[in-house]
């Protein structure tokens, strides 16, 4: 239980008013949880899409409580990622333009491109009681993938006080079970998952070519990716 309400924390801006330590014990647990809760997220998001009869109003009321439930950390994470990366500079210097809390022109283009997207998607896509769930759910899961298999490019960061608790084999077996679930909800989410895994792979790999490693922004960025894309794929197939 204090895994799952840590994963919460971490991940939502849900109101828990209750204490859990940062031990290695929890921390790699919960890892474990973080597909599914995205998978509550989901759920949560498609409660519109079945009230709303209009879809445009609906993909719109959508967006606002995905970006209310998440802090919009995610998305502080992507702009910042395009600023450092779209700079052109060397490792350190876009490491310090990750870091600094300004949003500059690369940041501000990529918020618009990916709220667009999802905003348009979201209006025109037909999405399943399932849809949302899958999809918030394999970003978690692929982006976990990355926490545990991915070096920290940034000394005492995030993801280099997850990688220090070994959570790989929990995420695994998370993943497996998640894979049970689509099989049992909605096999051609698995075709989603597989290019969300392969989004945020190719992201994570030009990050480590860059800055020799991932950082929690880059961790944002590929939940944001993984999602948009996922929604583009359903939209296609």
């Amino acid at each position: 239980m204090k895994a799952f309400i840590l994963a919460l924390q971490f991940l939502t801006r849900f109101y828990i008013p209750i204490q859990v330590d940062f031990s290695d014990k929890n921390l790699r647990h919960s890892l474990f949880f973080f597909p599914w809760v995205g998978l509550l997220l989901g759920y949560l998001l498609t409660i519109p899409l079945k009230v709303i009869p209009n879809q445009d109003i609906s993909g719109l009321v959508i967006l606002v409580l995905w970006i209310s439930f998440t802090g919009g950390m995610h998305l502080d994470g992507l702009s910042d990622t395009a600023d450092g990366f779209f700079s052109n500079r060397d490792r350190d210097r876009i490491l310090e333009i990750m870091k600094d809390s300004r949003v500059g022109a690369f940041g501000v283009i990529s918020l618009i491109l990916v709220l667009l997207a999802k905003y348009v998607l979201l209006s025109k896509v037909q999405l399943t009681l399932y849809s949302l769930p899958g999809i918030l759910a394999g970003a978690r899961l692929a982006n976990a993938l990355v926490v545990g298999t991915f070096p920290s490019a940034r000394p005492g960061g995030m993801g280099e006080m997850f990688q220090k608790t070994k959570p790989l084999p929990y995420i695994l077996v998370s993943g497996i079970l998640f894979l049970v679930y689509l099989v049992l909800t909605d096999k051609k989410l698995i075709f989603v998952l597989l290019i969300q895994l392969l989004v945020v792979g190719l992201t994570s790999l030009v990050s480590l070519k860059k800055i020799q490693g991932v950082t929690g922004d880059i961790y944002g960025a590929n939940v944001e990716l993984a999602e948009a894309f996922a929604l583009l794929v359903l939209g296609l197939i």
